[in-house]
């Protein structure tokens, strides 16, 4: 899922500035922003459908009146999407009838495309990619590049962004003036593998050793992320201790066993830097409902990783030739180990990803996951909100397991009142089975609580349910919504209609 916020006080986006992944936005007119995006493609088709595109057909629709572009084996007619693409009409344009898969794994790896654009399909590719224009440059400036590579001995702290990185016994620490409110979950940190030229012989060949590079990726709330990394070192290695140390301003990390000085050492530093990948293995998988399975992953040892509540991550999948990229929002809370998360994958068979997933991956395997996406910091609303108000329907419960969790360890006993509505088709879609709870899943039992948790059995969310489950006193109220496009919608404006403005509501988008 990715995080909406629908023009609230608390999670409030100014009118030109940066997505959460730190790609310029600009400011949309009235009436083009997402929610309105959603009503006028519900149940919509604003392209007209023909049986195939081919490279010299989709060429020609290279404009704003008329614009094509490729995603992944589809031709999409993102003409009337100009108006409301967060990035600016230019930046859309750069991939007009051309290949715009390269762009959005580059900028938008973790949206849910095919939701988006449903309403746009044209139709399948059978053409020639190698065939089609390159996509345009850049049309936005981005942060000024530090040098390649910068030894910490060499330069002053302007060429970090205000960050000071300084080597220590056995470690190094990075601090900065704007991190005022760093927590575990703002970072990871990371010792891969690679391959370190060193010569080449006189037939030519390369001469390679081992050696392993050193990441730390800070997503500081509310505040650009940053990523240092440092060129590769023989004398760390996967399998080297390291300890994290994290205060308001600054990350320590500390390996005792290595004799490395890291004074030594070059880095780099990227504000705003794209998506890196980990890969966590699988554990266990197991069964919630017909169609959606759990994969729960180990994280290694080499990698710290935590992920704020709420935010996000784009998983790597492979199919055939093809790399396909989706959205999911871990589960931290059903283990007491930190080092295992699970993602929740229901399973569509006529989709285009998820019945290779459940074929493909088995217990053993390795998936690829990326840092964590999002700045906003949910704390404040989970904590003090005198009611939190928690809607969501089919996978969309997947964010609030770790919300509702969070709720309850701040005091299920304070006065404050909690509600998780979970509306279904069927009860076959139901997702809180006591078996399942020998596997840890959390949201069988939190469904215990009936005063707290309700699934809702065939019936569509409207303001009629949620009188019985809102309290009519004037209280500090909040909401959370994930689901389907037109369960959000719907459940936006039965909120509306029950007192909550926009400033009280935060959508997550699937």
């Amino acid at each position: 899922m990715n995080n909406l916020t629908v023009n609230n006080s608390l999670f409030a986006k100014p009118a030109i500035g940066r997505s959460e992944y730190g790609r310029v936005k600009v400011a949309l007119a009235p009436g083009k922003g997402f929610m309105d995006w959603l009503r006028l493609t519900q149940n919509k088709a604003l392209a007209k459908r023909v049986a195939s595109v081919d490279h010299v057909e989709l060429s020609k629709h290279d404009k704003k009146e008329d614009c094509w572009v490729h995603l992944f084996g589809i031709v999409y007619d993102v003409t009337q999407y100009l108006d409301f693409h967060p990035g600016g009409i230019p930046e859309l344009l750069r991939a007009a009838g051309r290949d715009a898969t390269p762009l959005f794994n580059q900028y938008h790896a973790w949206v849910n495309y095919e939701s988006m654009l449903k309403a746009c399909i044209v139709g399948p590719f059978n053409g020639d990619l190698s065939k089609l224009k390159p996509c345009l440059p850049p049309t936005t400036s981005d942060d000024k590049k530090v040098p390649a590579s910068t030894s910490l001995f060499a330069s002053s702290s302007e060429n970090f962004y205000g960050s000071r990185i300084v080597p220590i016994d056995h470690g190094v620490y990075l601090e900065h003036d704007d991190w005022t409110d760093l927590t575990e979950q703002n970072v990871i940190v990371s010792i891969e593998e690679t391959n370190v030229k060193k010569a080449i012989t006189s037939t030519g060949e390369e001469i390679a050793e081992n050696a392993c590079k050193f990441r730390v990726f800070v997503h500081h709330f509310w505040k650009p992320a940053m990523e240092f990394e440092f060129d590769p070192s023989t004398l760390i290695s996967v399998s080297t201790n390291f300890k994290v140390s994290i205060s308001p301003s600054r990350v320590s990390i500390n390996f005792p066993e290595t004799t490395q000085n890291f004074g030594d050492l070059h880095f780099k530093v990227q504000r705003r830097p794209g998506v890196s990948y980990h890969k966590f293995q699988i554990s266990n998988i197991f069964r919630i409902n017909y169609n959606t399975l759990v994969y729960r992953l180990e994280i290694p040892s080499n990698i710290f990783y935590r992920i704020p509540v709420g935010h996000h991550v784009s998983m790597k999948i492979r199919k055939g030739q093809a790399t396909l990229y989706r959205p999911y929002t871990p589960i931290m809370s059903n283990s007491n180990d930190k080092n295992q998360m699970d993602l929740m994958i229901k399973i569509y068979e006529d989709g285009i990803c998820t019945p290779s997933i459940e074929k493909n991956l088995k217990i053993g395997d390795f998936v690829e996951i990326s840092d964590p996406i999002g700045d906003k910091k949910f704390e404040e609303w989970i904590k003090n909100s005198e009611e939190l108000v928690l809607l969501a329907a089919g996978s969309g419960i997947t964010p609030m397991i770790d919300i509702l969790t969070m709720r309850l360890d701040f005091g299920k006993n304070n006065g404050n009142k909690t509600s998780l509505l979970i509306f279904n088709k069927t009860e076959n879609d139901v997702a809180t089975d006591e078996k399942t709870i020998e596997n840890g899943w959390k949201l069988a039992e939190l469904a215990r609580d009936q005063n707290m948790m309700k699934n809702i059995i065939g019936q569509r969310i409207s303001t009629e349910i949620l009188k019985e489950y809102i309290d009519k006193k004037d209280v500090s109220r909040k909401a959370f919504i994930c689901g389907p496009d037109g369960f959000i919608i719907t459940a936006k404006e039965s909120l509306e209609e029950l007192g909550l403005s926009s400033d009280d509501v935060h959508i997550f988008q699937r």
